[in-house]
């Protein structure tokens, strides 16, 4: 008897989850009906799917070599515009530097003159002449 309440318990189981997972079960009915009818047609099935992930895969690699040599450019772009740009600093500060040494002796010269000395020479500067 406690048999029999355990069997009934057993087979309540197995239907609630029959119900909520009713896929499984018609699943597999229905891969061994199309194994029965079609075994012939089961290993070209095989193959093709082993064809199809090959190609998969190959896909997947160019399409990664494809990326990697994207970030490749990019990097050696950022790289190039990195040199460029020290390059144009460099430039600048050394440019810079000589100005300053330039207009520093302008100003010790201008320091030097006297005011009417500096009067004329903003007047031939501007143009007009007395």
């Amino acid at each position: 008897m406690i048999q029999w309440i355990a069997f009934k318990a057993f087979i309540k189981k197995v239907w609630v989850w029959t119900k909520t997972y009713w896929y499984v079960p018609l699943s597999a009915l229905w891969m061994v009906v199309t194994w029965f009818f079609f075994r012939q047609k089961a290993a070209s099935m095989v193959d093709n799917f082993k064809e199809t992930r090959k190609a998969h895969k190959k896909e997947i690699d160019i399409i990664n070599k494809a990326k990697e040599e994207e970030v490749k450019t990019i990097n050696e772009k950022v790289d190039k515009h990195l040199k460029s740009v020290k390059e144009s600093e460099d430039r600048f500060n050394t440019t810079h530097e000589a100005l300053s040494k330039k207009e520093k002796e302008r100003a010790e010269e201008l320091k030097a003159k006297d005011n009417v000395t500096l009067a004329n020479e903003l007047r031939k500067m501007m143009g007009r002449s007395k």
